[in-house]
């Protein structure tokens, strides 16, 4: 659907964020951010300015159509989540596929490609639900920020020119070497899942992070160590 656009400015006042979730030091005070308004857009420039939403940018199973998209289902419908749109980061970083075709995004900036995904605006509960699922605390994945450009309401024809902070999770830097030897993608596509093999399908023999290991052994490099 195509809307009329009118050029606007929001000034984005980075409220407390979750526990969890770093706000980095250049939005610690009001951050003026050109954007494009629409009517399609009104919640989004609502939820960018929330005291209770963090940002968050999406690149593999998670994204609809993808494995994952159940959980961001649930939680958007009891109110935990809302879809921003889709986007690409500013700057480019590797987004490559690890053990069993699991999506990896690897904070190297100036390599690899403008990554494109979808952005989706979290609460506290959320954040905690993906921090889990991305083993945040077993060393498979950090988070941290990046800014995304090109944002586009996936509901209507506009595409706002806005430079957006937001975060992702990275894999582990203790990955990041070997895995960067894997071919990068732009996009993490049905293409990628043909060979994705779902968690409970995997082999019991190794932990993920072995499996991590076998890969990167596999490419000729030294298996990473972790604490």
């Amino acid at each position: 659907m195509a809307c009329g656009v009118m050029s606007a400015v929001f000034c984005l006042e980075p409220a407390p964020a979750p526990a969890s979730w770093h706000v980095p030091s250049f939005m610690k005070s009001g951050t003026t951010v050109e954007a494009e308004s629409c009517t399609g857009i009104a919640m989004a420039s609502m939820l960018l300015t929330s005291p209770s939403f963090s940002m968050a940018f999406m690149y593999g199973t998670l994204k609809q159509g993808f494995s994952n998209h159940w959980l961001m289902e649930n939680v958007i419908g009891e109110g935990h989540a809302h879809v921003i749109g889709v986007a690409k980061t500013k700057h480019r970083h590797p987004l490559v596929c690890g053990p069993f075709q699991v999506p990896f995004l690897l904070h190297m900036p100036n390599s690899g490609h403008q990554v494109k995904g979808e952005v989706y605006a979290l609460d506290q509960l959320a954040v905690e639900l993906l921090d889990n699922l991305e083993r945040v605390s077993k060393g498979h994945c950090m988070r941290r920020p990046l800014v995304l450009t090109g944002l586009r309401s996936l509901e209507v024809d506009c595409a706002p020119s806005s430079e957006v902070l937001s975060e992702a999770y990275f894999a582990h830097l203790a990955l990041q070497l070997g895995l960067s030897r894997a071919p990068h993608l732009e996009a993490y596509t049905k293409k990628e899942t043909v060979n994705y093999v779902y968690r409970e399908d995997r082999p019991k023999d190794r932990t993920f992070l072995e499996h991590v290991n076998h890969l990167i052994e596999c490419h000729g490099l030294v298996p990473s160590t972790y604490e």
